[in-house]
């Protein structure tokens, strides 16, 4: 049962992975105001009907995000089942349907409060870093729930070294580049650019939206946050020189160069949505990454030196 679990922990983690594609998906579309201000009806109705392609998006998003909900219920159901009370892969199930509640509710708010389609307000842009956030903790938390599930041990932060601090600044930073890739993608589909010179006009113009100004600085962000992580995860590895933790600092620099590559062809392309899709499932799998990372090096504390007694010698 508890193999299955494993087994099935790891599905939701990849279906979740899907949904938030689609979303981001709706998002490049404009398609977030397909239901107009109703939720959780569509436009009044528990069933669309003649309805236009931005609400079918929509409607679908919806869909697939409430069967995310329902994978995760039945992972809390499977996890209660499986292991004792107290065990780690319990917790961590019943994070990822807290996780997906809040999930829920912060979408709705998106659209009660219409901030949606064309608004370019910084309210939405606070709140999709709120969103932003909340999902990176869903997919640490379904991670983790997978990783405890097949025996791994907890987490502990404490006494961890410069272990500990590279992680944590990791995580940090992995966090503000996709709260930045948020906003720039929102920036994106609201003010597209004609042609790559015209982009970089958008930019450095001083009187342009600030969304369009904030653009600049995820790039570069991204260039800092990939070196400091390719330096973090070699530390790390050779710090904790456990097979996992060497698999996961190498998988950790692999993607993020791969997504450093794909963000390239997106800025070249002039973001098309196809590749702006790509760039935010690598990111993901990015921080997934950076969760197995942490799972693997700090299991344990740091191992206190014991010092040997002195032993005197009588002559």
């Amino acid at each position: 049962m508890q193999r299955g679990f494993v087994r099935f922990a790891w599905g939701v983690l990849a279906y979740n992975l899907a949904v938030i594609v689609w979303g981001a998906f709706v998002r490049a579309t404009g398609s977030g105001a397909g239901c107009g201000q109703h939720w959780p009806l569509c436009n009044g109705q528990v069933v669309p009907r003649a309805a236009q392609v931005a609400t079918l998006i929509e409607f679908a998003h919806r869909l697939t995000s409430a069967l995310a909900g329902l994978l995760v219920i039945a992972l809390v159901v499977w996890a209660v089942r499986a292991f004792p009370k107290g065990h780690l892969a319990r917790r961590g199930a019943w994070l990822s349907l807290l996780m997906i509640i809040v999930e829920g509710l912060l979408g709705a708010g998106l659209v009660l409060l219409q901030l949606v389609a064309d608004n370019g307000s910084v309210a939405r842009a606070v709140a999709m870093s709120i969103h932003l956030i909340n999902t990176l903790l869903l997919l640490g938390v379904i991670t983790l729930t997978a990783w405890w599930g097949q025996g791994g041990g907890a987490l502990r932060l404490r006494g961890q070294g410069l272990v500990g601090v590279l992680l944590a600044t990791s995580v940090v930073a992995v966090m503000l580049l996709g709260v930045s890739g948020a906003v720039t993608a929102l920036g994106d589909t609201l003010f597209p650019a004609a042609s790559l010179q015209h982009g970089i006009q958008q930019d450095l113009d001083p009187y342009a939206h600030f969304l369009i100004r904030l653009r600049i600085y995820h790039p570069i962000l991204a260039i800092i946050t990939g070196v400091y992580l390719i330096v973090a995860g070699q530390v790390v590895a050779r710090q904790r020189p456990s097979e996992g933790t060497k698999l996961a600092a190498t998988l950790l620099v692999l993607l993020f160069g791969a997504q450093l590559a794909v963000g390239a062809l997106n800025i070249a392309l002039l973001v098309p949505v196809s590749v702006q899709l790509i760039h935010l499932l690598m990111a993901d799998l990015v921080w997934v990454a950076l969760v197995l990372l942490a799972a693997t090096a700090c299991v344990q504390p740091l191992p206190v030196p014991v010092r040997s007694p002195v032993v005197s010698v009588r002559v």
